[in-house]
């Protein structure tokens, strides 16, 4: 009776044992992997499914579940850029973001020779803001010179006559079509301080600001005689991005 009861009861305990062994279940650890985001130029700000991450590229996100990401990065004078990444359980995942500059484009801005003009003629040009001012204000890059003696008309940089003013640089080109694509070569001591009035083909700017324009004659008439000034209508694209030559 005894050994019938004893038997019973490693019974009911082997079925216990087995029940809470079935009943338990390891935890599943979940599946991480690493979002690297750079950009060229860095110092851009880092968004992850729409929301700002606090954080500025070159940026490492740690551990982070795996699955798509919407990243956009946000930098100024660049257009917005937003791209996926797959994160894959213990692997990197590497985004190398070239960003691209935005631009301003100004068409036929008319401005006029320095000699016999009025102050409804303004000689000067601001290339950022895209609006002719006085040649003596001093927010302009350029200007059209004339000599008072009628022999010499260029369109120059604002300090070739003062050096207080604001530089800026000239290289003529070989090109006609300013949407050519062409990007700009780099300002070096080769780029002059000026350009003929009559250039047929487009010219890269760099002003003082350190930024790039591509600018063309696109238009030019008067200098008949006293009160019809001689005047240049001026076409440009402005890359707002400092020191980016792209075109």
């Amino acid at each position: 009776m005894k050994k019938i009861l004893l038997l019973a009861l490693i019974s009911i305990f082997t079925i216990s044992f087995i029940s809470c062994d079935d009943g338990t279940t390891d935890p599943v650890e979940e599946e991480k992997g690493n979002l690297i985001v750079n950009s060229t130029p860095s110092g851009a700000k880092i968004f992850l499914d729409g929301t700002d991450s606090g954080f500025l590229t070159p940026y490492t996100f740690a551990d982070k579940a795996t699955g798509t990401y919407s990243v956009t990065l946000k930098l100024a004078s660049y257009a917005d850029t937003t791209i996926n990444a797959q994160v894959v359980n213990n692997q990197d995942a590497t985004l190398n973001v070239t960003l691209k500059p935005t631009y301003s484009n100004f068409a036929s801005v008319k401005i006029y020779e320095t000699t016999g003009t009025t102050a409804s003629q303004p000689s000067g040009l601001d290339l950022s803001a895209g609006t002719a001012l006085s040649s003596t204000n001093a927010a302009i890059d350029i200007y059209y010179y004339s000599s008072s003696d009628g022999s010499t008309y260029l369109v120059q940089s604002a300090n070739a006559r003062d050096n207080t003013k604001r530089a800026t640089y000239f290289k003529v080109t070989t090109g006609t079509n300013l949407n050519d694509g062409v990007d700009s070569p780099a300002k070096d001591a080769n780029w002059t301080n000026s350009m003929s009035d009559r250039e047929d083909n487009y010219v890269f700017l760099y002003d003082a600001d350190g930024n790039y324009s591509k600018l063309k004659i696109s238009s030019f008439g008067g200098g008949s005689g006293a009160g019809d000034p001689a005047w240049v209508e001026l076409t440009w694209i402005y890359n707002k991005s400092i020191d980016n030559k792209l075109f």
